[in-house]
């Protein structure tokens, strides 16, 4: 259906919603209330056709969006009913007016079917998990020793805890990016979504081990932030590489 006789029809100056549309056809508006419906149907002629057309049918308000068999059921029998002969102008627009209103419900339907921004970021959020040898010898005792400490609480689940060593390793050794990244998801574990952002974007823009993964988390970052523009631009981004989380980047895309 055209966009233009959609907004023509509910759109109007007086702005009538279904609520009170459902309640001019029941017969329980007050007088302002169809005052303002009987003015915007003098506006409007979709609207008047929609309203008469749905009087004529015996209905009481806007019916819900189902399949046609079901809504045939509800109509009341046509014996000894008045025939009424319609222009073929005049059907095209009670139509074009019944189906604009069924459209409205139908958009509203797929609208509330659209996961928020924070289900999306609990279905695809996971804490990264530890990939630093803390045991094997030679890998650990090469390891700055605040580094190897917040690593230690960051694997035993203490993010809070693990941040600030996090921060002095960095302070120590300010190209390392594993602590930044390992900052960064310590930061999103804590709730403290724009410190994690900020971690994980300056390893993103390195060229480390840790960018690939610190550009998926950056991406849920925005997401939890409610950005979902930003985080649809860089998730497209994301998705012309390869390997670390690329089939997860083809199952959010599709839900963006």
């Amino acid at each position: 259906m055209d966009q233009n006789i959609l907004n023509d029809l509910l759109n109007t100056q007086g702005h009538i919603n279904e609520e009170e549309l459902n309640a001019y056809l029941g017969d329980v508006a007050p007088p302002e209330l169809r005052h303002k419906v009987e003015n915007s149907m003098l506006d409007n002629p979709l609207l008047a056709d929609a309203v008469e057309g749905y009087q004529e049918m015996g209905l009481t308000g806007v019916p819900a969006f189902e399949g046609f068999s079901e809504f045939k059921k509800k109509l009341p029998a046509t014996d000894g009913a008045k025939i009424v002969q319609l222009t073929p102008v005049k059907r095209m627009l009670r139509v074009a007016a019944v189906a604009g209103l069924l459209l409205v419900a139908v958009l509203s339907y797929f609208a509330m079917q659209s996961p928020s921004p924070q289900a999306l970021y609990s279905d695809f959020y996971a804490p990264y998990k530890n990939d630093i040898s803390l045991t094997r010898r030679g890998d650990a005792d090469g390891l700055q020793k605040d580094f190897k400490y917040a690593l230690g609480l960051y694997a035993a689940g203490d993010y809070a805890a693990a941040i600030p060593s996090f921060e002095k390793a960095i302070e120590a050794e300010p190209g390392n990016d594993a602590a930044r990244f390992f900052a960064g998801i310590a930061s999103a574990e804590t709730g403290k979504i724009a410190d994690a952002k900020k971690y994980l974007i300056a390893v993103k823009n390195n060229n480390s081990p840790y960018a690939r993964k610190a550009f998926w988390y950056s991406i849920l970052m925005s997401i939890k932030e409610g950005n979902m523009d930003e985080a649809k631009d860089m998730l497209m981004e994301f998705s012309k590489g390869s390997g670390f989380k690329i089939e997860e980047a083809k199952r959010l895309m599709d839900k963006l």
